[in-house]
C-alpha cells in the first residue's frame, strides 16, 4: 500500500495536532474512526480502506505514528502484531528497507469522543480547492487570528452568499472577508467559529471537494467524499 494514502488519511483526524488519541475500528478492509479535538468544540468520524486485520486497535500518539511513517519509501506494508497472551500490541510497519514497530494503547485509556445531536441546518455552501485557497490567504494575511464569523446575506444582485469575516468585527480592527454562493431560505445570524480548527480541516481535505452546512443554534457540518474514504467533522460555535 502507498505511505502517502495512509498518511493523507491520518491527517484528516490528525488536524495538525488538535487530535491525538483515537481509536482505529478495523472491519472488512476499512478503518473508522471517531474523533475529537482536545478541547472537544469540535468532533468527527473518519472512513477510509484500509487492508488490515478486524480489530480495535488504540492509537494514543499521533504524532509518533506519523513520524515513524516518515522514515519509510513510499510503498509500505501494515501489520497487526500480537503479544504471547493474544492481545493484539504492535502495529508492524514494514518497507523494503526499515522494519518499524508502533506501540498499540490500551482501549480503556483512550478518552471517549463526545456524540453529536444533529440539528436542523440552515444555510449551506460547497468548499472547493478555490476557497481552501482563499481561506488560507486571508488567515495568513492576519497572523492566524483565533475566529472567524459566518453569516448569509443577499447581494444587491440578488445572489444568495454567505460572508466569511477573519478577524475582529470592531471598526478598529485588522480583517478579511470574502463571499461564496450559498444556499438558503432565511438569512441567519452571525455564528463564530474557531478559524484554526476550520483551517486545519481545510488543509487536511484539499483537493477532494465538500459541503459545510450550518445552523443558527451554532453547530456546523463539514463532509468530504472521496472514492475510498469520507470524513465528516462538527463544529461547535465559539463563545
Amino acid at each position: 500500500m502507498k505511505k502517502s494514502y495512509i498518511i493523507d488519511n491520518i491527517e484528516k483526524y490528525f488536524l495538525g495536532g488538535l487530535v491525538g488519541e483515537v481509536i482505529w475500528n478495523i472491519s472488512n478492509g476499512k478503518v473508522e474512526i471517531d474523533f475529537a479535538t482536545s478541547t472537544k468544540d469540535t468532533v468527527g468520524k473518519l472512513i477510509f480502506d484500509l487492508a488490515l486485520e478486524d480489530n480495535e486497535i488504540g492509537i494514543y500518539n499521533t504524532d509518533s505514528l506519523l513520524r515513524l511513517l516518515s522514515v519509510t519509501n513510499e510503498d509500505v506494508y501494515l501489520e497487526l502484531s500480537k503479544s504471547n497472551t493474544g492481545i493484539v500490541n504492535k502495529l508492524i510497519i514494514r518497507d523494503n528497507k526499515f522494519d518499524l514497530d508502533y506501540n498499540l494503547s490500551d482501549l480503556n485509556v483512550i478518552q471517549s469522543v463526545p456524540k453529536v445531536g444533529e440539528v436542523e441546518y440552515n444555510f449551506s455552501f460547497n468548499i472547493n480547492n478555490e476557497f481552501i485557497s482563499n481561506y488560507m490567504k486571508a488567515h495568513n494575511a492576519l497572523e492566524k487570528t483565533p475566529i472567524f464569523t459566518i453569516h448569509t446575506l443577499i447581494t444587491k444582485q440578488g445572489e444568495k452568499v454567505v460572508e466569511l469575516l477573519l478577524g475582529e468585527r470592531t471598526s478598529h480592527a485588522n480583517k478579511v472577508k470574502f463571499t461564496e454562493p450559498a444556499t438558503f431560505t432565511d438569512q441567519s445570524d452571525i455564528i463564530p467559529f474557531s478559524a484554526i480548527v476550520f483551517r486545519e480541516i481545510l488543509n487536511a481535505n484539499r483537493g477532494v471537494d465538500g459541503i459545510m452546512s450550518i445552523s443558527n443554534k451554532g453547530l456546523a457540518k463539514l463532509e468530504f467524499k472521496a472514492d475510498t474514504s469520507s470524513v465528516v467533522y462538527f463544529m461547535v460555535r465559539m463563545q
